[in-house]
């Protein structure tokens, strides 16, 4: 088996087990997609769908491993190589977000998390 098939599966079940422990200790957790408006809006949904279950909303939930978002300071160019094809435990997105500028986007997005 492939090591980011492994690394995808271990991300999925981290994520599950995190899922299940803040749902075990009477919080609520829901995650809110809206039909987007904006490119930030969709860029928004695609990181609540995609990224947030170990970065969390507020990109500081540091699951699996995950970077503090907030601390980053990535390029541009080094924040969309890192959501397209992965680095570490991160698994790429290049497959779950295929438009390339909806990945720019997310970057942007990102970007807006730091402190």
């Amino acid at each position: 088996m492939a090591i980011q098939t492994i690394r995808c599966r271990l991300v999925l079940i981290g994520s599950i087990a995190l899922f299940l422990m803040v749902q075990s200790c009477g919080e609520t957790n829901e995650v809110t997609v809206e039909t987007p408006k904006s490119p930030q809006e969709e860029a928004k949904n695609l990181y609540t769908l995609n990224c947030a279950s170990c970065h969390g909303m507020d990109g500081k939930l540091g699951g699996s491993g995950s970077k503090d978002l907030t601390k980053s300071t990535l390029s541009d160019a080094e924040i969309v190589n890192v959501i397209t094809n992965g680095k570490n435990n991160m698994p790429a997105m290049k497959d779950a977000i295929q438009d390339p500028e909806k990945i720019k986007n997310v970057a942007e997005f990102v970007k807006t998390l730091r402190k």
